[in-house]
């Protein structure tokens, strides 16, 4: 196929000059271009006579140059057909390509024809990104962006395959705030909503960036740090005193103790074992703290 006046040739041309894809031929050894139609020749700045016998890679920007080396690498007789090469082609335009390998007597030829994709492109991304945040809703606690109980059960079972690898355990901690129904009750429920904000803070700032922090309801949370045997103390301790300052708040001051319970754990041990013991382990000392307080001299006051 060239911009011949061959018997046959011009009403050929006439149709592929009409149609909005972009369409170009060039040899395969020197990319020496022997045809294009308007809409290709449009898109250079040019006419079709204007651009036959040139090199195309000279008409090509760096990264343009670099991808059609990349497809013609892999283009041949045993692959004859290539497509979903997309190139951007200005004004946030994307174009994709089609690239057929073309054998004839005087050597081989590539027929490329491009079209623009940018709808559907941007339609793409637009869907990938939703996927995405949707992922994360799904994934994340909304208030405090912390991981929510379905993260938690993926995150502690990897955690608990890495320990058999890294000859290190998990402890899993439990932590349920002591006093928060008063302040939910008294205050409402934006200012709850601000300390269970403001204890997600104070977890992040206690523990490493490797460990595991989740908000799985209410104001109970669940810590899961990595460290070796011998040293199971000190991730517990470091909970300890997430609560030692009171929150304040728009000039209020909010005393809100915590209750932590904890177990130690590794690879042979269930993720949901885990979290089920260090839930219990931290009803007893919650039950301890409330029996401590009742037997104690001055009112009680609730732990919910």
């Amino acid at each position: 196929m060239t911009a011949s006046d061959d018997v046959g040739a011009a009403p050929l041309t006439e149709v592929l000059d009409v149609l909005s894809e972009r369409i170009v031929r060039y040899r395969f050894d020197d990319q020496s271009i022997v045809y294009c139609n308007r809409a290709w020749a449009l898109a250079n700045r040019g006419k079709p006579d204007d651009f036959v016998g040139l090199p195309l890679h000279t008409l090509l920007a760096p990264p343009e140059r670099e991808g059609l080396v990349q497809q013609l690498s892999r283009l041949g007789p045993e692959t004859p057909v290539l497509t979903e090469h997309m190139t951007p082609t200005g004004a946030g335009r994307w174009t994709e390509w089609t690239d057929f390998y073309l054998p004839g007597p005087d050597g081989p030829h590539v027929l490329a024809v491009g079209r623009d994709v940018t709808e559907r492109r941007e339609a793409e991304l637009r869907l990938a990104a939703s996927e995405e945040r949707y992922r994360g809703l799904a994934l994340r606690d909304a208030l405090t962006g912390l991981a929510n109980r379905r993260l938690l059960d993926e995150l502690l079972t990897a955690a608990l395959a890495r320990t058999s690898r890294s000859e290190t355990c998990l402890v899993v901690s439990y932590v349920d705030l002591d006093g928060f129904k008063a302040i939910n009750d008294d205050y409402g429920h934006a200012v709850g909503d601000a300390v269970l904000v403001e204890v997600g803070r104070r977890l992040r700032a206690t523990v490493r960036d490797a460990d595991i922090i989740a908000r799985i309801g209410g104001d109970e949370f669940v810590v899961v740090q990595e460290c070796p045997p011998d040293q199971t103390d000190s991730p517990v301790a470091r909970l300890q005193h997430i609560m030692s300052e009171a929150i304040t708040l728009e000039g209020v001051t909010f005393e809100c103790g915590v209750s932590i319970g904890s177990v130690v754990g590794g690879p042979e041990h269930d993720a949901a074992a885990l979290l089920a013991a260090a839930d219990a382990a931290m009803y007893v000392v919650k039950r301890r703290r409330r029996r401590d307080r009742e037997s104690a001299p001055g009112p009680a006051s609730s732990d919910r």
